[in-house]
């Protein structure tokens, strides 16, 4: 049990483990699907569609995780998480190759292929290291590189040569994304009815909305 651990709730005979947990994660879900299916505009411009597959796979991991790694675990069991898991790298990876993509207008192209060798190379030994330790950890170290790493770099070269408004509100997501990696480490919790856990999916949902509202307000292809 984790600390501040949501107590079971019985709906019509039916146990859900960490309820908040789970109902915190289905709303930062369906913000991700939402900005996947409001920004069908981008979907032919490879760095912006690319942000929308991050929305759309972040959302399919956060889904998988609420429903097998929370609400239902005692059901499918502990070996089930690494779907969420696996998908949760997915879903990172497409925001790595997207912040790629989007600036490559503003880096070299060698340096542009050599990124996204080191991209490929690496989504494939997250994946590998994932199933082989079966650990989060993997998981978020991959998260870093691609957000922290690549998105963070990446969108502040293009921001400062174009000022474009996705790059800003990428980087402002990310930080955002940060602060609620902090409360999840640092248990910052409220009570046992809303945990850490439902804290820093809370702030998650406005840096995703944040990005979400850098790419709606994309108005031309950059990079």
């Amino acid at each position: 049990m984790v600390p501040f651990q949501n107590p079971s709730i019985y709906l019509g005979g039916i146990r859900i483990d960490e309820p908040v947990t789970t109902l915190t994660d289905f709303l930062f879900a369906g913000i991700c699907l939402f900005a996947y299916f409001n920004t069908r505009e981008h979907r032919h411009q490879t760095g912006l569609n690319l942000y929308r597959l991050f929305f759309l796979g972040t959302g399919i991991s956060t889904l998988i995780s609420a429903i097998i790694g929370h609400a239902f675990l005692y059901v499918f069991g502990f070996g089930a998480k690494i779907i969420g898991w696996e998908a949760n790298v997915a879903g990172a990876s497409f925001a790595a190759f997207a912040a790629l993509y989007h600036s490559r207008s503003s880096i070299s192209e060698t340096t542009f292929r050599r990124l996204l060798y080191i991209n490929y190379a690496e989504v494939l030994l997250a994946l590998v290291l994932t199933a082989v330790f079966f650990t989060f950890i993997v998981v978020e170290i991959h998260s870093a590189f691609g957000l922290l790493g690549m998105v963070t770099v990446l969108e502040s070269i293009h921001y400062k040569k174009t000022q474009a408004v996705l790059s800003r509100n990428m980087l402002i997501g990310v930080g955002i994304a940060v602060l609620a990696v902090l409360v999840h480490v640092l248990k910052l919790a409220c009570s046992v009815w809303f945990n850490h856990m439902d804290l820093s999916h809370i702030i998650m949902c406005v840096g995703v909305y944040i990005m979400y509202r850098g790419l709606k307000d994309t108005k031309q292809p950059i990079g």
